[in-house]
């Protein structure tokens, strides 16, 4: 999910267990908190040694379960410290209380953090530092209005209201309970995609059906219309549906290219086996001769991340890898980061709201 979201689902969760006891900075408290394991992102500050590192570093320790429970619950020590060390209050069960409150709501809006990117596709390293494994749930997209808007309106209620914090907290809880059968549809509707892929395939082709491995991944700010992406051995199939489409989908096919020494070469980099393992093996390759004159007989690989994309020229992908090899297939220098994102458009928003009615 996004930062500001996360923000918003932080501040709510505080709001419904610890609004009462803590008050109104209880709220934005958690909203700062569950943003925390992003902070991630500034270890591209002290340099990486490869182009693909920040894809190593992103949604990894900080946003492991382990890690989250307890420096969350650290920070949420470290608030009640600072808070006491102002108040000076005498050590008594409410001051306790607030100890142990402050401490609950640190892990619990830390630990939000990494359960919601799990919806995502993107994948993260809910076992770090003991397990690289990226973990994905292909339930939502990383911005999603209907998701956000709803946690906003409480957020700001529960920032600034006077109103009693149990009617304060009740309308925290039914967000949540919102949030949550609103995650779980999303998830079921993938689920249903991915089946109905299936048997799409199975009616055509019984053989492709049994080896075919199949996603259903959301397309942007919403969770209906789906790319639905299917591995074979010699080809990948690419198409978009909505459970509200009655038509079958209408696959686009992508060939598989030759393993060359060529791709192989710039597969066995370092940048090229974290562009793998980031993408969940889900990288198309193509080779062309390199057209620069200083290097002759050389080749241009490039590498798409083919969970994302549009149609049209983004079908497989919005962001990639180009390397250049020489003559002999000997990788020259770093690879270039592509980053090929369609801009916006009123035939793109036609095209999305189409895709969601199944048109």
């Amino acid at each position: 999910m996004d930062s500001v979201t996360q923000l918003l689902f932080g501040g709510v969760v505080a709001q419904a267990g610890a609004r009462r006891v803590l008050g109104r900075r209880a709220v934005a408290a958690g909203g700062l908190i569950a943003t925390l394991p992003d902070l991630d992102v500034l270890s591209r500050l002290f340099g990486h040694e490869a182009i693909t590192d920040g894809w190593l570093y992103h949604r990894a320790i900080t946003h492991s379960i382990p890690a989250t429970l307890v420096y969350g619950t650290a920070i949420g020590w470290l608030i009640w410290k600072a808070e006491r060390l102002r108040r000076k209050p005498a050590d008594t069960e409410e001051d306790r209380n607030r100890r142990h409150c402050w401490m609950w709501l640190g892990a619990l809006c830390c630990v939000t953090h990494p359960v919601l990117d799990l919806f995502t596709a993107y994948g993260t390293q809910l076992l770090a530092p003991f397990s690289q494994v990226r973990f994905a749930i292909d339930a939502m997209p990383i911005i999603d209005p209907l998701y956000s808007l709803p946690l906003l309106v409480v957020f700001l209620f529960g920032l600034f209201s006077r109103e009693k914090a149990r009617h304060v907290q009740r309308m925290a809880r039914i967000a949540l309970v919102y949030v949550v059968l609103y995650t779980t549809m999303a998830w079921g509707i993938g689920l249903h995609m991915q089946d109905r892929a299936r048997e799409e395939l199975r009616a055509r082709n019984p053989v492709q059906a049994d080896v075919a491995r199949v996603a259903a991944y959301p397309v942007i700010f919403q969770p209906w219309w789906r790319r639905i992406v299917v591995d074979l051995p010699d080809a990948i199939l690419i198409g978009f549906a909505s459970p509200f489409a009655k038509a079958p989908i209408a696959w686009q096919t992508i060939p598989r290219p030759d393993r060359s020494d060529a791709l192989k070469a710039a597969e066995a980099t370092h940048e090229g086996r974290v562009f793998r393992w980031f993408a969940d093996g889900r990288l198309h390759w193509t080779l062309k001769p390199d057209p620069a004159a200083g290097n002759a007989g050389g080749f241009i690989a490039e590498a798409r991340d083919y969970r994302y994309g549009m149609p049209g020229d983004s079908i497989l992908g919005f962001w990639g890898l180009r390397f250049r090899l020489d003559a002999q297939h000997r990788v020259l220098g770093e690879p270039e980061r592509l980053a090929e994102r369609p801009g916006f458009s009123r035939a793109g928003w036609a095209e999305l709201w189409n895709g969601v009615l199944g048109r």
